[in-house]
């Protein structure tokens, strides 16, 4: 019988705690296609993507040792994606605003112009929206979608209960779906 995949990777982690490097390229041949397409849905720019992920890989190897077993390690791994790329596009937008304003969106190709500036616009509006959540709301959001963490471990990342974090992401989509009725429509 072999090893459950949460075995295998808590295994790999406590191997890549005592400096095995081939531990950590095990730990990111098995995770690191699910971790670049979080780090892209989050940066929207696949060399960023790609940057942010060996970041996250060497922080991995930095912090195994104090990874302790809560939640699983796929869960720990993208909490920690999650976290680094969400501070790469704080400093981002702390350091680029005028650039980002200027950014164009590339139009899907079967796309009329009108229905590519319609969403340019709906992507522009949505970014804005997700900044002007409170934090907590945002973040919760940000695991949930992108991460794909259960309630449960979105609670264990936030110190809140499960209850808790269903409050937060009911607001956050009420919040959202209000100041986005005019394209439900």
């Amino acid at each position: 019988m072999s090893a459950e995949p949460t075995d295998l990777d808590y295994a790999l982690l406590r191997r890549v705690a005592k400096g095995e490097a081939p531990a950590l390229t095990e730990l990111i041949r098995r995770h690191q296609t699910r971790l670049y397409n979080l780090a892209y849905r989050l940066l929207k720019d696949p060399l960023d993507a790609e940057d942010a992920l060996q970041e996250v890989f060497i922080k991995v190897y930095e912090h195994a040792s104090s990874f302790e077993p809560k939640a699983t390690v796929s869960a720990w791994l993208n909490r920690i994606t999650a976290n680094h790329c969400l501070n790469r596009l704080r400093q981002r937008h702390f350091q680029e605003p005028l650039e980002q304003e200027d950014a164009v969106a590339l139009p899907d190709a079967g796309a009329s112009p009108l229905e590519a500036l319609e969403e340019q616009h709906l992507a522009r509006r949505l970014e804005d929206l997700l900044a002007a959540l409170p934090e907590n709301q945002r973040r919760a959001l940000v695991l949930k979608r992108f991460g794909d963490l259960s309630y449960q471990e979105i609670g264990a990342e936030m110190g809140l209960s499960p209850q808790a974090v269903d409050g937060l992401l009911k607001r956050a989509r009420q919040f959202l779906k209000k100041a986005l009725q005019e394209y439900l429509e």
